[in-house]
């Protein structure tokens, strides 16, 4: 099971969250969620609390994040050029979530500074593809990410090992 932590002003839109005190089956742990408006189009940016790897999601129907989630994890990991197997087993792991509050500062930061990113990068573009621009943010660096920074990097190492 894992927890999909939510903004407050996320937490409006999904739901109420629940108490969640275990800890994530995921390798990359929980994840924490914010809301993303850019050229009026609506998205839910997610990073791991564990690599900070961003997974972006368009932003309708959030009433069923958790259904959708772990589809969207999937395709982040494809593109990284993660392994089936690992891909799998993960993805399996994150099919069991729940909506639980934010509990973390550190992650709430970097979510900020991601969705700054990604505004700027998106701002006036009609055609925007969710995996490319998560696997591109996935490429900076993240300073509480040590030894190697970057949620990409990290992610390969966690999950492969």
């Amino acid at each position: 099971m894992v927890a999909i932590r939510c903004t407050k002003k996320l937490l409006a839109r999904v739901g109420s969250p629940q108490e969640f005190t275990e800890p994530s089956t995921p390798v990359l742990g929980d994840w924490y969620a914010a809301p993303l408006g850019v050229n009026r189009q609506r998205y839910v940016l997610l990073i791991s609390e564990r690599s900070r790897l961003p997974v972006l999601m368009a932003g309708r129907d959030l009433k069923h994040l958790t259904d959708n989630f772990p589809d969207a994890l999937a395709a982040v990991l494809w593109g990284l050029g993660i392994s089936a197997a690992v891909i799998q087993r993960e993805v399996e792991a994150s099919r069991e979530a729940v909506i639980a509050k934010t509990n973390n500062r550190s992650l709430l930061g970097t979510l900020t500074d991601f969705s700054f990113l990604l505004k700027w990068q998106l701002q006036g573009r009609q055609e925007i593809d969710l995996v490319e621009e998560a696997l591109r943010l996935s490429r900076t660096p993240v300073q509480p990410l040590r030894p190697t920074g970057f949620p990409d990097k990290v992610t390969r190492e966690l999950l492969e090992g």
